[in-house]
C-alpha cells in the first residue's frame, strides 16, 4: 500500500482503502498525496469525489477518485466507467486504468503539472472556446452509453428533495430544504419550458451531465482533456452546450457564436434550444446545491452559495429573455 502523506481524515482513510484494491496496478513504495481540494463556489471543482495522486519511482503518477458520500446518489457508476473508458479510448480524457464499484473508486493515468482547470477568462480568447466546444461535440459523437436521461428528469428528482426534504447522508434525517426567494415563480416557468421540450423532438447521444469549466482541462500546445464522467447517460446533447454557456457567455452573441462553433452554423432554432437549456441547467443546478448543503457532512463546502448563485442565474434568464416566446420558436 502506498504511503499516505496526509492528515488522517475519513476522505482519507476511503482513499487508503482504494489504494489497497487498486494495489496490483501500484508501486509497492509508491506516495500518496493530496490531488484537488474540493470547491463549491466560486467553481465546481473536485466536489463529487476525494483525490489523490498517486506517486511512484518507476511507473509515473496515477490519480485516484473515490466518490463522495454526499454525491453517491447521483451517481451511475457503470456509466461513469464507460464514458471514462470511451472517452480515454478516443483520446478526449486521461485514460482509465481501473474501477471498483464496492470502493466506489476510480485509477486513472495522472496528466502532468503543466495542465490546469479551464477558468472563465481562458474562454474569452475564441481559440479555446473552439476547442473545447469541438472536444464537447466529439464527446457527444462516442458510442452511446447504457442509460438515458433528460435535464427535466433530473429536474423532477432534485424536486423531490427541494419540497419535501432530503435525508441527511450521516444521521439519516430528513431535512427540509430551504427554498430560494422566488422559487415558485421560477418553478412555474420550468414546467412551461418541461412541456415545451416534451412536444418537441430531441436528439439524444452521450452527454457529460456536467457544468463546470474545471471538468475541462487545458495543456500544452492548446490541448484540452475532459474530465469527471460520474453523471455520464444519453441525453440531449444540447444541454451540454447549455451548461457549458452558462459558465462563459455574457451576450446573446456569445451563445450564438458557440452553437456556430459547436454546430458548425448559428441556426436560430438551435440557439433558442441552447437558452432554454441554459435556464433549466442554471434551476437544476441550482437545486443541486441547496441539496447539497442540507444533506452533507462537509460544512466546508460552499454548497448553498453556489445554490444561490445559481438561482440567481436562472432568474436573470428568465428576466431578460422572452421565455414564451423561446417555446415558441423551439
Amino acid at each position: 500500500m502506498p504511503t499516505d502523506t496526509r492528515t488522517p481524515t475519513a476522505e482519507a482513510a476511503s482513499l487508503r482503502y482504494a489504494t489497497g484494491v487498486f494495489a496490483p496496478w501500484l508501486e509497492k513504495n509508491a506516495v500518496l498525496q493530496d490531488a484537488v481540494s474540493p470547491i463549491a463556489h466560486p467553481m465546481n471543482q473536485g466536489v463529487d469525489g476525494h483525490s489523490g495522486k498517486i506517486s511512484g519511482a518507476n511507473s509515473g503518477s496515477l490519480f485516484l477518485k473515490v466518490l463522495s458520500k454526499d454525491q453517491e446518489r447521483w451517481v451511475r457508476f457503470e456509466n461513469a466507467v464507460e464514458m471514462a473508458k470511451n472517452a480515454g479510448n478516443a483520446g478526449l480524457s486521461p485514460r482509465l486504468i481501473a474501477a471498483d464499484e464496492a470502493a466506489k473508486a476510480f485509477l486513472f493515468e495522472c496528466l502532468g503539472e503543466e495542465w490546469r482547470p479551464a477558468v472563465v477568462l481562458d474562454l474569452r480568447t475564441e481559440t479555446v472556446c473552439e476547442t473545447i466546444l469541438t472536444a464537447t461535440k466529439m464527446l457527444h459523437d462516442l458510442p452511446a452509453l447504457g442509460r438515458n436521461t433528460s435535464v427535466t428528469k433530473q429536474i423532477s428528482e432534485l424536486r423531490r428533495h427541494m419540497e419535501t426534504g432530503t435525508r441527511h447522508v450521516v444521521t439519516g434525517a430528513t431535512i427540509k430544504v430551504t427554498p430560494p426567494e422566488d422559487y415558485a415563480r421560477m418553478s412555474a416557468m420550468i414546467d412551461r419550458i418541461r412541456l415545451g421540450f416534451a412536444a418537441a423532438a430531441n436528439d439524444n447521444a452521450p452527454c457529460h451531465v456536467e457544468n463546470s469549466l474545471s471538468n475541462f482541462l487545458l495543456g500544452p500546445m492548446g490541448a484540452v482533456k475532459i474530465v469527471d464522467f460520474d453523471r455520464a447517460a444519453n441525453c440531449d446533447p444540447l444541454s451540454d452546450v447549455g451548461a457549458l454557456c452558462n459558465e462563459y457567455c455574457r451576450t446573446d452573441g456569445d451563445v450564438a457564436q458557440a452553437v456556430e462553433i459547436y454546430s458548425g452554423h448559428p441556426h436560430a432554432a438551435t440557439v433558442v434550444r441552447v437558452k432554454l437549456h441554459m435556464i433549466l441547467a442554471a434551476f437544476k443546478w441550482g437545486m443541486w446545491g441547496k441539496v447539497s448543503h442540507f444533506s452533507s457532512s462537509r460544512p466546508a463546502i460552499e454548497y448553498y452559495k453556489y445554490g444561490e448563485n445559481q438561482f440567481m442565474r436562472c432568474a436573470y434568464h428568465i428576466a431578460n429573455w422572452d421565455v414564451e416566446q423561446l417555446i415558441k420558436e423551439m
